[in-house]
Formats: structure tokens, C-alpha cells, sequence
């Protein structure tokens, strides 16, 4: 089935056809996948299935062997189009590490031209005391906090976020789960590639598996959709 952008409502990610070889190796074998717009999608799958490289391909950080894709009716082949509505959190979290956390966010704020609270975006992640230390000097946990903190404070239409859970205790998961919330209900739409599906399924109930370089859904292929139709 080819590529459609004739529905009053385009879609957020089609996918066709999608293969991808990195080496010899084929990560991604034949995909196709529909995301509508505000949907929130859990991806599930082994260590090696390929859930980074999918979501780094959605991107465009990464082009197919094969295949087509459109992001909200762009092709993927248009970057610069495609990169105006994405936000990528992957395990690079894209942090100035010799900028503090409040300047992290000031800057994300005036790169994409948006305004927010940041004082009530720190306190919110517990990162008040430290808003003012430079990022390199933070610990793990607290610098991820700050990259979903940037996330929710950002809410670009399409956040790709690759293992939000790791390097956070149980108070950050939660906080996790809180600022992609947040990014839902302000309209954004969500793609997790998750380990802890009892955890991002509570944020993106929709689960899809990444087997053999195709996804499943409950089991089953993935069937094409029509956009607008329910998943």
C-alpha cells in the first residue's frame, strides 16, 4: 500500500516498506507502521530487535535501504521538514554539559521559539538546588530528569523517547511517566521504546512488538490502517 496525505488529518508517521541494513545485517525487514496524530505508542522488543535504530530512522537521523516514510505528511527524505516536528530523547539526552539546567532549557525554549515556565519546570523535577551547577557535574539520574524536563517543557508534535526509565529510582520513573503525560495532554504524539512496558504502557497503551525487523500488534502482523482509523 502506498503513502497517502489526503485525509483532513495526516497521519503522524507512515511507514512502507521499510528496510534497513546496517553491515550485512538487516535491522529492519519490510516494515510498515501507522501512527495517528496524539497517539501514544509503546514499542516493545529484545536487547538487538532494533528499537533505537526505528526510532532514530523516524527521526531521520538514520535513512532506509529500502522503503518510504512520511512524518505528518513530509518524506522523510525532507530533514530539515521532518527535524521541525520531532523531538528525539535517545541515550545521547542532548545535554550542554558546561551550561546549567535552567540555561539548558532557556536555550531549548528560544532554539524552537517557544516560551515556558522554567522555575516551575525545575521545581517540578526536583532540580531547583541544582538549577544553577553546571550539567557535567550532575549525576545520571538527575541529568536525566532534566532531558524529559526539556521534553515535557518543549512538547514538539512527535517525542521519540528511547528508554526513559533508565538510570532513574522509583520517584523518577514517576516523574517520567508525568512529563510524557504532560506532552500528551498538551497534543503531542509519543513513540516509547520501552523494557518496563508496565510502566510506559500507563503513558502509551497502544504495544507493538519488534520481531524479526517487522512489527506486531497483539500477536498478529501489523495490518495497514487507513488514516483516521482506529488502532
Amino acid at each position: 500500500m502506498s503513502l497517502t496525505t489526503s485525509s483532513t488529518e495526516v497521519p503522524a508517521v507512515q511507514l512502507r516498506g521499510i528496510w534497513l541494513r546496517l553491515g550485512r545485517d538487516a535491522v529492519l525487514r519490510g516494515l510498515d507502521l501507522d501512527v495517528q496524530a496524539g497517539e501514544a505508542v509503546t514499542l516493545l522488543g529484545r536487547n538487538g530487535a532494533g528499537k533505537s535504530t526505528l526510532l532514530r530512522l523516524i527521526a531521520s537521523a538514520l535513512s532506509s535501504t529500502r522503503g518510504e516514510g512520511r512524518i505528518f505528511g513530509y518524506d522523510l527524505n525532507d530533514r530539515r521538514a521532518v527535524r521541525d516536528h520531532i523531538h528525539l530523547l535517545g541515550h545521547d539526552l542532548g545535554l550542554y554539559p558546561d551550561l546549567t539546567p535552567r540555561e539548558n532549557l532557556a536555550f531549548a525554549l528560544k532554539m524552537h521559539a517557544q516560551v515556558g515556565n522554567i522555575d516551575t519546570a525545575l521545581e517540578r523535577a526536583d532540580l531547583t538546588r541544582a538549577a544553577e551547577r553546571r550539567v557535567r557535574f550532575l549525576s545520571a539520574g538527575m541529568k536525566k530528569r532534566l532531558a524529559l524536563t526539556r521534553l515535557a517543557l518543549l512538547s514538539r508534535p512527535l517525542i521519540l523517547v528511547d528508554e526513559p526509565f533508565a538510570n532513574l529510582d522509583a520517584e523518577g520513573r514517576e516523574l517520567a511517566i508525568a512529563l510524557m503525560g504532560q506532552a500528551k495532554a498538551a497534543g503531542s504524539t509519543l513513540i516509547v521504546a520501552a523494557h518496563e512496558p508496565e510502566l510506559s504502557l500507563r503513558v502509551a497503551p497502544r504495544a507493538l512488538v519488534l520481531e524479526d525487523g517487522q512489527l506486531l500488534e497483539h500477536g498478529r502482523p501489523l495490518e495497514h490502517r487507513q488514516p483516521g482509523e482506529k488502532a
